[in-house]
């Protein structure tokens, strides 16, 4: 998959110190390095095979200087500068209907997130069909979000760091869920987006929903949301649907679009 050229548009002096007399040294400042310090993972399972995995999928962004992973770096600072400017943590991502560039994009992004330095991503796979983001990592019925919903599972026990600095994913679950729209809208849910939110200052939440005019999950979920990102197909996305999703969409905060071409 790769992006338009556009990949955004928006509808949407220190003092010296006298002691005694004379002039004393200031103590040095630390030195201060670019780089930020490396995160060791205690509770959180890191499963480096989902690393190789993700590299074995067409489409997916790497480390390196590609025309693809720059354009998601470029999408990545713009989602970022309105979402830190509005104090917003919460990015869902959807299209109108169902298209691979869409979890693409939510996967892709959450990586560029993960690259930069002041950031740390948590990418929610919350398509409860099974038909999401779980199978880019090679967690084909993995326990996840939605055995938490339904059972209670803690949330510690099912996260994931695919051997990728600064990145955790959360399933979407063992097994897909037919309820999966008023699960999404549940008192739970809503008590663990809070917490998602809170538990730490540099984090981004990426939540990858199913196509909001397909299913009623993303509206079920969107309330939760603090902003939304839009991805269209080119070529194959029909203007009604963009109509329908906008009309749709119209209550809530919405970051941009971003236009996906299909996978070649």
């Amino acid at each position: 998959m790769t992006l338009a050229a556009e990949p955004l548009a928006t509808p949407l002096a220190s003092s010296p110190i006298a002691m005694a007399g004379r002039l004393a040294a200031a103590t040095p400042p630390p030195a201060v390095h670019a780089a930020p310090p490396r995160i060791q993972y205690t509770e959180t399972r890191i499963a480096p095979a989902a690393r190789l995995a993700l590299h074995e999928c067409v489409g997916v962004v790497r480390a390196d200087r590609s025309e693809l992973a720059e354009a998601f770096k470029m999408l990545r600072n713009q989602v970022l500068q309105r979402m830190r400017a509005d104090g917003h943590r919460v990015l869902a991502v959807t299209s109108p209907r169902p298209i691979p560039g869409k979890s693409l994009s939510a996967l892709n992004l959450a990586l560029a997130i993960a690259d930069d330095f002041d950031s740390t991503a948590l990418l929610v796979d919350a398509d409860l069909s099974g038909r999401g983001l779980q199978r880019f990592f090679g967690l084909d019925h993995a326990p996840g979000l939605g055995d938490h919903l339904l059972t209670g599972t803690p949330i510690p026990e099912l996260l994931v760091n695919p051997g990728i600095e600064r990145l955790v994913f959360l399933p979407a679950g063992s097994a897909a869920v037919a309820q999966s729209a008023e699960l999404l809208s549940t008192r739970i849910m809503r008590d663990l987006v809070a917490e998602m939110k809170a538990r730490y200052d540099d984090r981004i939440v990426v939540v990858d929903l199913p196509a909001a005019l397909s299913t009623a999950d993303a509206l079920a979920f969107l309330p939760l949301a603090d902003t939304t990102l839009v991805v269209i197909e080119e070529h194959t996305t029909r203007i009604a649907d963009m109509d329908s999703l906008a009309a749709l969409l119209a209550p809530f905060e919405l970051v941009g679009t971003v236009m996906s071409r299909p996978v070649d």
